[in-house]
């Protein structure tokens, strides 16, 4: 079965405010919410030939097990900010005292950080940057390249990934340092 566009695009326009008002359900935060089924819907595409059944099933599931994900992540991010407070709590005691191993990492992750941002095509590479660096609007960014909404987002999507992957073993630290 081949990708069929106008297909995907009537599936999405159906699927997509039911999707979101679930996940709101369990997230409650409208802007994550959206996150997650515009990853979930990004995941579908990805997957659109290989899924055998119902593509309402398949999204139902996707977007629950994304909610359920993102609370694990929560909770091991909740641990983990424990330990920081404790380490900086440490550091109060010992302002004097340099931790040059946390030195070390933060540059070692910056310079990695740089170094995927930098691999991402052209154009992925300047919307994130407008995005994360810049700190605009998917809109705004939208506006100023000509190009939808939805290309931002897909984008958007696409840099996270890369830079997730490259950096797994590194994102605990990195996202309470950075």
């Amino acid at each position: 079965m081949r990708k069929d566009i106008q297909h995907f695009e009537s599936l999405f326009r159906r699927l997509q405010p039911g999707l979101f008002a679930y996940c709101c359900k369990y997230v409650e935060d409208e802007e994550l919410a959206r996150d997650i089924v515009q990853e979930c819907l990004v995941q579908l595409w990805e997957n659109y030939e290989t899924i055998n059944g119902s593509y309402e099933k398949y999204m139902i599931v996707a977007v629950k097990n994304r909610c359920i994900s993102h609370f694990r992540t929560l909770r091991l991010q909740s641990k983990f900010a424990e330990s920081v407070r404790l380490k900086i709590k440490e550091f109060e005691f010992h302002p004097d005292t340099p931790d040059p191993l946390t030195d070390i990492y933060m540059k070692e992750v910056s310079v990695l950080l740089q170094e995927y941002i930098e691999k991402l095509p052209a154009k992925c590479r300047k919307i994130f940057i407008m995005s994360r660096q810049e700190g605009l609007k998917n809109q705004e960014i939208a506006d100023r390249l000509g190009i939808s909404v939805r290309t931002v987002e897909a984008q958007i999507y696409h840099a996270l990934k890369v830079i997730r992957i490259g950096l797994k073993d590194y994102l605990p630290f990195f996202c309470f340092f950075i």
